[in-house]
């Protein structure tokens, strides 16, 4: 009797186990998103072009290290696949005294491939 007790835990358990696949947050294998742009008034050329995702534990943005200059629209819906890169980078902001402070960080992607989606 305990052996059948047993089996029928372990066979429930692993079926417990099986769970659907969930994307994690460092799988960017067809993901959807969309560009938002950031300007720091530091120099001329102060953009910062972010892909942002909607995930179920918040939004993420990210700083796509090779984005092409068609994709550089702000609220562009997009689909995209990338690879997750080791470094960061730095979004800068202004203060009201036109001082430039450093905003917050994103991580690095590069990107495999890239489309935008028609809504």
């Amino acid at each position: 009797m305990k052996a059948i007790t047993f089996v029928t835990i372990i066979f429930f358990g692993l079926i417990g186990c099986n769970k659907d696949k969930v994307k994690s947050p460092s799988d960017f294998t067809d993901r959807t998103g969309f560009i938002e742009i950031h300007r720091c008034y530091c120099s001329e050329s102060a953009f910062r072009y972010l892909i942002v995702i909607n995930e179920i534990n918040g939004t993420k943005r990210y700083n796509p290290v090779n984005l092409p200059v068609d994709f550089k629209d702000s609220n562009s819906q997009i689909a995209f696949t990338a690879n997750l890169l080791n470094d960061s980078s730095v979004v800068y902001t202004n203060t009201a005294t036109d001082a430039v402070i450093e905003d917050f960080r994103v991580r690095n992607i590069n990107l495999v491939k890239i489309n935008k989606v028609n809504n």
